[in-house]
């Protein structure tokens, strides 16, 4: 999708029709492709934007459920089909706005740790007192009740298996912690407890036992679902309690494809960047239970169900093999059967950390390679994920410091200091791995700005993360930038040992006027860094200010 529609996506709700209409065309004849983008300004007045609006009436949405075994066997199918497209989502700085799919937060603000402990929580957690049964857990693989509490609250409780005592529960709120700082929307979450003589039965809850059909819930039913729960020394139960979302829900949420019935979904899941660097954040978090049935729409997008991540597998700590194989790999087999059983995954001979409170994770994660780590199932958002998408990723990620990771750990309450420690540990390990392997991997030059003097000033987030040297300098080429035609006129060439750079003589000074500079690294170890970067700067009011980055121009 060109620049121009982009931008018809994004800024307004005549646009968003309109942007239909011309993705259709530009499938019939690239002739229209070529006419639109030569008819259209690259950048508006308002770019770059930080607000998508998708407020369009979606009042006629309906319930869509997606059925667990067609969406693996949809994922199975398409995992080779990823291509190497641009996400359609992105603003013209290649961030992503806010949306009824994502806020920024980590990156774009600055965070504290009490910021990330409290997270998305609106409240001290369920009011004590007797606790109503509405239905209990119809989906997933842990226990859980629908109840209300004494203020009419609904919650949705989920327990620890037996003789895990926190892994869960625990796993299930540090991570939501986390997964909002980093700008997705998620439950608000909380670690309470509960005795079996607060539940009283609604009228006209139902129960589904195991092979059964669903039927009138009877109080023994609670009994046999708590049978499945770990239980304190004082015989009361430890829950996560997750709030109920405001609204109706409507479905889970696919990671590919949009929903016809949404008027404001026009960009295929597997196109927008926040869902494709998900995967960078759920290799981060070993999450493999990453499908559309731990997700739920209310026309705002949700992620939840977070228990089967860290080191939990949500009824047992999870499997040696979890995070680098899928559910079903076919190489893997054939590999097996012609080894006569003699080849061993790499992770046969990995030394794990394992405790009752966290479940099982690699112990040393120094060298964790997020390229091979894998979910459960192939996901199509991972794997269209490009090294830009990742870039953007890596860069929220670094932003989460040692402190932040362990007020997410503290809010978690897994009663266990050592293997908490632990997980502070492996996170901040896997966190900087994933920045070695994507801050390094293209040009990482950042934050560009102009000033009114003509003086170039950037950083480089790969240096200044410790990850590699600087190069020997950086080099500038300058353009005058025709915003109407999309061409350019060079200006001249400036370069400097460090990342300040001075401007050519001849840059455009008249309001509306657009420069272009190719950014890139001199003498750098990584091939990778001498690609340059777009940077545009529009001049108004006095002063240059940053209009565009071109991450990967060339793609």
């Amino acid at each position: 999708m060109n620049a121009a529609i982009k931008r018809i996506v994004m800024n307004t709700t005549k646009r968003s029709r309109l942007a239909v209409i011309i993705a259709g065309a530009l499938g019939v004849a690239a002739a229209l492709t070529m006419g639109a983008s030569a008819a259209s300004p690259r950048f508006y007045e308002d770019d770059p934007i930080w607000q998508e609006r998708d407020t369009e009436d979606a009042s006629g949405m309906k319930p869509l459920e997606v059925d667990l075994i067609v969406d693996l066997t949809t994922n199975l199918l398409a995992r080779s089909a990823a291509g190497d497209a641009r996400a359609q989502n992105v603003n013209t700085l290649g961030e992503v706005p806010d949306s009824s799919w994502f806020t920024n937060r980590a990156g774009r603000r600055p965070l504290t740790p009490e910021d990330v402990f409290i997270g998305p929580d609106t409240t001290p957690g369920p009011e004590p007192g007797t606790w109503t049964v509405t239905s209990s857990k119809s989906d997933g693989v842990t226990p859980g009740f629908t109840i209300r509490d004494t203020k009419g609250q609904l919650w949705f409780l989920k327990f620890d298996p037996p003789g895990y005592r926190g892994m869960a529960t625990g796993t299930e709120v540090a991570v939501t912690k986390l997964m909002w700082a980093l700008g997705y929307h998620v439950p608000e979450n909380h670690i309470a407890y509960m005795r079996r003589d607060q539940l009283v039965i609604a009228d006209g809850a139902k129960f589904t036992p195991p092979g059964g059909t669903r039927r009138p819930m009877r109080i023994d039913d609670l009994d046999t679902l708590l049978e499945r729960a770990d239980r304190e020394p004082d015989g009361a139960y430890r829950i996560v309690a997750s709030k109920a979302l405001p609204g109706k829900p409507i479905g889970r949420v696919r990671f590919f494809d949009t929903r016809p019935d949404d008027p404001n979904d026009v960009v295929p899941h597997q196109h927008r960047r926040e869902l494709r660097a998900y995967g960078v954040f759920a290799a981060w978090l070993n999450h493999t239970d990453a499908k559309a049935i731990n997700s739920l729409e209310f026309v705002r997008h949700h992620l939840l169900d977070f228990g089967s991540a860290l080191g939990s597998a949500g009824v047992a700590p999870a499997d040696f093999w979890e995070g680098s194989e899928y559910l079903i790999e076919p190489g893997d087999m054939v590999r097996q059967m012609m080894s006569f059983g003699f080849s061993f995954p790499k992770w046969h001979t990995t030394k794990f950390y394992e405790a009752p409170s966290i479940g099982r994770l690699p112990d040393d994660n120094t060298n964790f390679n997020p390229d091979l780590w894998k979910p459960r199932v192939p996901n199509q958002a991972f794997l269209h994920a490009r090294a830009d998408d990742k870039f953007w990723a890596a860069q929220k990620l670094m932003t989460l410091k040692t402190d932040l990771l362990r007020a997410a750990i503290r809010a978690g309450d897994f009663r266990d200091p050592k293997s908490e420690a632990f997980l502070a540990r492996a996170l901040a390990e896997r966190r900087d791995a994933i920045g070695r392997a994507y801050l390094t991997a293209i040009n990482p030059i950042v934050d560009p700005a102009l000033d009114d003097d003509g003086v170039l000033t950037f950083r480089n987030a790969a240096v200044d993360a410790d990850f590699a040297k600087a190069p020997g300098g950086y080099r500038a080429v300058w353009f005058r930038f025709d915003n109407a035609t999309a061409t350019s006129d060079r200006i001249g060439e400036t370069s400097g040992r460090t990342s300040r750079i001075e401007a050519p003589v001849g840059l455009p000074r008249r309001a509306g006027a657009f420069v272009k500079v190719q950014l890139s690294g001199v003498g750098a170890l990584l091939p990778s860094w001498e690609k340059p970067i777009d940077v545009f700067f529009r001049y108004g009011d006095g002063q240059w200010r940053l209009a565009g980055v071109g991450r990967l121009p060339e793609a």
